[in-house]
């Protein structure tokens, strides 16, 4: 009766064990990205232009591909002016870039960032586009892909890109450190 039930404890451990093992390995690794901000200086006149560095460096360890950095208030690249109190700022300008959809057998439409690897934009921003006064503002930039699951599994499903980790719009939205400016007259 012991020797059965020795038997019997040292089969659950060891099915307990492969059960863990098989669930580890059917789990990919989750892609990290992280986006940074930087203006070229902390203090503008209301005439000045921004010129404003956007970074996506993939801190994880394994390759991840995205699809396009632009400006636009729901996809891609978007930017929330505040008061320092939290209160919203809107400017002149809609940030409205919608790039066209990649298209099937063009994996070259996705960018591939290596671990350790960013991809950037650098824009020149009238302050009058998104500031109507002078004062001081925080600077928020969030990133969400344009590309969705279903998108790449239904019109790219041939392409090799399908087979490959890319960051799509069901990933969580990431935010950058918030930038802080000073406007002047």
């Amino acid at each position: 009766m012991q020797k059965s039930v020795l038997v019997y404890l040292i089969i659950a451990a060891m099915t307990s064990a492969v059960v863990a093992q098989v669930n580890k390995a059917e789990k990919p690794a989750t892609p990290k990205l992280e986006l940074t901000v930087r203006t070229d200086q902390q203090t503008y006149r209301m005439s000045d232009k921004i010129r404003m560095e956007t970074q996506l460096l993939n801190a994880g360890n394994e390759d991840v591909y995205i699809w396009d950095l632009c400006w636009n208030p729901a996809r891609g690249l978007s930017m929330y002016l505040t008061t320092p109190d939290g209160s919203s700022v809107h400017g002149d300008f809609l940030f409205d870039c919608v790039p066209p959809p990649p298209k099937e057998g063009n994996g070259y439409d996705f960018i591939k960032l290596e671990p350790g690897r960013f991809y950037g934009v650098a824009d020149e921003i009238k302050l009058t586009d998104v500031v109507s006064k002078p004062g001081e503002y925080d600077i928020n930039v969030t990133y969400n892909s344009f590309a969705s699951r279903s998108f790449i599994k239904e019109f790219l499903q041939h392409d090799p890109i399908s087979k490959l980790p890319v960051w799509t719009m069901e990933q969580p939205t990431i935010t950058a450190p918030r930038v802080h400016i000073v406007v002047k007259p």
